[in-house]
């Protein structure tokens, strides 16, 4: 099966990279923070959408692909577990991040869903 090749014209959806943070509240618990967007345009690529509609996704499996070009914040070096993704009303937690193809213009974040924001 080839690979997908990503254009600049299938970057068509806003998304928002976070970086998450946890601090201590005063109830002896912690409060997750989130840091200013960084607003990118992607391609958005369900992995399982189906088992996630009928609800059987169970487990760490990762359930969506997100495509966006390499650049300042967004090398696979600089998205970490610690980030997430929100888009179209949805966050999800970033599982890993790859340069997709080896030829360093786009990065590939996959991710699992959170749920509803």
């Amino acid at each position: 099966m080839p690979a997908l090749v990503i254009t600049a014209g299938m970057l068509n959806r806003r998304i928002a990279i976070r970086l998450q943070s946890e601090v201590p509240n005063g109830a002896f618990g912690l409060d997750e923070q989130y840091a200013d967007p960084m607003g990118r345009w992607a391609r958005h690529e369900p992995i399982h959408g189906l088992a996630i509609r009928a609800g059987k996704q169970t487990g760490e499996a990762p359930t969506d692909l997100f495509y966006v070009r390499r650049g300042t914040g967004t090398k696979p070096e600089d998205i970490t577990g610690e980030h997430v993704i929100d888009y179209d009303g949805y966050r999800y937690r970033v599982v890993d991040a790859i340069d997709h193809e080896g030829k360093r213009e786009f990065t590939r974040i996959t991710t699992k869903q959170l749920g509803a924001i």
